[in-house]
């Protein structure tokens, strides 16, 4: 569960752009290369959209459904027969990660929000990648494939349904 933090603040980072982005989906990676050089990779597809909604849908290693809608986060793992939901509290700042993004280059921006510095890169004025070192000092990298901005996209699309017999877990 340590990756849901960066999910929650990644999920919002993504607005950080330098054109106004409304809405974003892509399928992505996700490596994260701990202190010793092990490396965990997931794979899967990212929907979000104004104001703080996203639902990350984990495919690979594992199937794992990571919903944000405002304040509150659901995730269903569907091998656990589980769900657990709880508040987000102010941890996240939407707002200052926009407010502080700073262009370096054509394609690269960085933002520092609560001591934690983000590196984001475009691709033909499109989010390809975030990269950071997390509290665990892992190294993060997502990378977006075939990312797209300003689609539609439903508001169902971040309203989890919990399956009849999961587990509840309120934190």
């Amino acid at each position: 569960m340590r990756f849901l933090p960066l999910l929650s603040l990644l999920t919002l980072t993504l607005f950080a752009s330098p054109q106004e982005i409304n809405s974003f989906t892509s399928s992505f990676e996700q490596r994260i290369v701990d202190e010793h050089g092990k490396v965990i990779v997931y794979r899967g597809e990212l929907w979000a959209s104004k104001p703080q909604n996203a639902l990350w849908s984990y495919q690979k290693p594992i199937q794992k459904s990571v919903y944000i809608s405002g304040k509150r986060l659901v995730i269903l793992e569907p091998q656990l027969e589980q769900a657990t939901v709880r508040s987000l509290g102010d941890e996240i700042d939407f707002l200052e990660i926009i407010k502080k993004a700073k262009k370096i280059d054509n394609d690269h921006y960085k933002a520092t929000v609560n001591g934690q510095t983000y590196t984001i890169t475009f691709k033909n004025d499109l989010l390809s990648m975030i990269q950071y070192t997390d509290g665990y000092d892992n190294k993060v990298t997502i990378q977006f494939l075939k990312p797209s901005h300003n689609v539609a996209i439903p508001s169902s699309r971040f309203q989890p349904s919990i399956p009849a017999g999961y587990d509840v877990i309120k934190n």
